[in-house]
C-alpha cells in the first residue's frame, strides 16, 4: 500500500471537499462479510428458491413412484330412492308399485402384481429426477457464491482505489498549500502553483469517479442479495490473498480431473442420460402383459315404505333395519386380471423411439459439457498463471516507483528538479499502487474462477 506520509487533516479535507463521504452514516451501517453475503444470496436468490422448489417437486414424484408398489384402497357408498311402477318378469308379468329407500357400500383394494417392469422403471426415473434437482441446486449455490464473490471483490477493489485516490488528493492539497506560501515569499514561480491547482482538480475528479463507481457497485451487490435497504448495509474489505498456492492450482490436468469428479452439473448431465434410459424401459414395459390382483367387500340394503304387487298391498312388516342389513349380508370378492396390449396404434413403439432419441441428445449434451469444461479450465488456468506473473511484476514496479518519487520529491524541495517531473513521478507511483491492488485482487478472483470451474 501507499507509504507516503500525509496528514489526516488533508486526507479528510480532500474527502470533505468532494462532499462524497459521510463518516457518521458509514459508522451506522451494518458491514457484511463475504460469507454473510453468500449466505443471504443462497437463501434469497431466485435461482436457489426455484431449485429448492424443484427438489420438493421431484420428491413428490418419487413418493408417487414408491406408491405404485403398494396396494390401493377405495371406499364407496351410495343411496337411492325408488318410487313408481316397475314390471318384473319371471313366469308371468308382475307389476310392482313401490316406495323404497336403498343403501350400498363397497371397500375395494387392488395391487399391481406385474406391470412389465413399468413400476421399477418409474421408480428409477423418479430417483434420478430427484438427484438431478439436488445437483442443480448445488450448482446453483456455487454459481451464486461465485457471482457474489465477484461483486464483493469488485467493491473491495473500489474501496482501495478510493483510498489511494483520497491519499493522492491529500498530497496534492498539501503541496498546493505549500506552494501558495512559497510563491508569496518568492521562492517558487506562480506557474508551479497553477500547475498544481490543475493537478489537484484532476485528482479530485478521479476521486469523485472512484467513489461513484463504489456506490454503484454496492447497489449491484445489494440487488443480487435482493436487499433494498441501501442505506443500512455496507461491506467489509476482503482480506488480501497474494499466495499463488501452486500446489492447489498449479496443475491443469489435476484441475480437469477434479472437475470431472466434483462438478454437480456434470453429475446432473449423467443422471439425465440414465433418466431417459429408465424412461425407455418404462415405455418397453407396455409390450409385456400386466397382472392386477384385487379384493373387496360389498353390501346393499333397503327398506320399503309401501309396496303393491299387481295392485294388492304386500306385507312389509318385519323388515330388518338398515344397519342390520348392511352388516349381515356383506359378501366378498377377490380375483386376478391379466391384460396384454397387442396393438395400440404404434403408441408404444413411438414412445420407445422418443426415449432412445432423448438418450442420444443427452449424451451429445454431456460430451459438449465436458469439452467446454476442459476449454474453460485451460483458459482460467492461463489467466491464473498470468495473474501470478502480474503480481510479481507490479511488486517490482511499485518498489521502483516509490523510490523514484521519494528521490524526485527531495530534489524538487532542493530546487534541482522541475514541477512536471515531480507530478509525473507522483502519477507513476499512484498507477503502480493501483496496479498492485488490481493484481492482488485479480489473483484472488482467478483462484475463485478455478474453484467455481472445478465445482469446489
Amino acid at each position: 500500500m501507499i507509504r507516503l506520509k500525509i496528514s489526516k487533516k488533508y486526507l479528510f479535507l480532500g474527502l470533505a471537499t468532494c462532499q462524497l463521504v459521510d463518516v457518521s452514516a458509514q459508522q451506522s451501517k451494518r458491514a457484511l462479510s463475504l460469507n454473510q453475503c453468500i449466505e443471504i444470496a443462497e437463501s434469497k436468490s431466485t435461482a436457489a428458491l426455484k431449485s429448492n422448489i424443484e427438489i420438493q417437486y421431484a420428491g413428490a414424484g418419487l413418493l408417487a413412484a414408491y406408491g405404485q408398489f403398494l396396494p390401493n384402497l377405495t371406499l364407496g357408498a351410495g343411496a337411492n330412492y325408488d318410487h313408481g311402477n316397475n314390471y318384473f318378469s319371471s313366469v308371468g308379468t308382475t307389476l310392482a308399485n313401490m316406495d323404497r329407500l336403498q343403501y350400498n357400500y363397497q371397500l375395494v383394494s387392488s395391487i399391481n402384481i406385474f406391470s412389465g417392469y413399468a413400476n421399477k422403471a418409474g421408480l428409477q426415473a423418479a430417483q434420478l429426477n430427484k438427484k438431478m434437482a439436488e445437483f442443480n441446486l448445488e450448482r446453483a449455490k456455487q454459481q451464486i457464491a461465485f457471482d457474489v464473490s465477484q461483486s464483493f471483490l469488485q467493491i473491495t477493489l473500489d474501496k482501495k482505489i478510493v483510498e489511494t485516490d483520497s491519499v493522492n488528493l491529500g498530497i496534492s492539497l498539501k503541496r498546493e498549500d505549500q506552494l501558495k506560501t512559497l510563491v508569496e515569499i518568492g521562492r517558487k514561480a506562480k506557474t508551479d502553483l497553477y500547475q498544481q491547482q490543475a493537478q489537484t482538480g484532476i485528482d479530485r475528479l478521479n476521486l469523485i469517479r472512484a467513489v461513484n463507481k463504489l456506490e454503484n457497485d454496492k447497489i449491484i451487490l445489494l440487488q443480487k442479495l435482493r436487499i433494498d435497504s441501501f442505506n443500512v448495509y455496507d461491506f467489509e474489505i476482503a482480506g488480501a490473498d497474494s499466495n499463488a498456492e501452486a500446489a492447489v492450482y498449479g496443475n491443469v490436468d489435476q484441475l480437469i480431473s477434479a472437475a470431472h469428479k466434483n462438478r454437480p452439473d456434470l453429475k446432473a448431465s449423467e443422471a439425465n442420460i440414465d433418466y431417459f434410459k429408465s424412461v425407455e424401459k418404462g415405455a418397453e414395459s407396455f409390450t409385456k402383459p400386466s397382472v392386477l390382483g384385487f379384493a373387496g367387500i360389498y353390501n346393499a340394503g333397503g327398506t320399503f315404505n309401501a309396496l303393491k304387487i299387481n295392485g294388492i298391498d304386500a306385507n312389509i312388516n318385519g323388515q330388518e333395519n338398515i344397519g342390520t342389513q348392511l352388516y349381515k349380508y356383506t359378501y366378498g370378492l377377490a380375483g386376478i386380471n391379466a391384460n396384454w396390449t397387442l396393438f395400440n396404434r404404434y403408441a408404444t413403439k413411438a414412445n420407445i423411439q422418443k426415449a432412445k432419441l432423448n438418450i442420444e441428445l443427452s449424451e451429445i449434451d454431456n460430451k459438449d459439457s465436458r469439452i467446454k469444461l476442459m476449454a474453460d479450465i485451460k483458459t482460467a488456468y492461463n489467466d491464473y498463471k498470468n495473474a501470478v506473473l502480474q503480481l510479481e511484476t507490479v511488486d517490482q514496479s511499485l518498489f521502483a516507483a516509490q523510490q523514484a518519487y521519494e528521490a524526485v520529491s527531495e530534489r524538487y524541495k532542493q530546487g534541482v528538479s522541475d514541477f512536471i517531473t515531480l507530478v509525473n513521478s507522483q502519477s507513476v507511483l499512484l498507477l503502480a499502487q493501483q496496479n498492485k491492488i488490481n493484481a492482488t485482487l485479480n489473483l484472488m478472483l482467478q483462484k475463485k474462477v478455478l474453484n467455481y470451474l472445478i465445482g469446489r
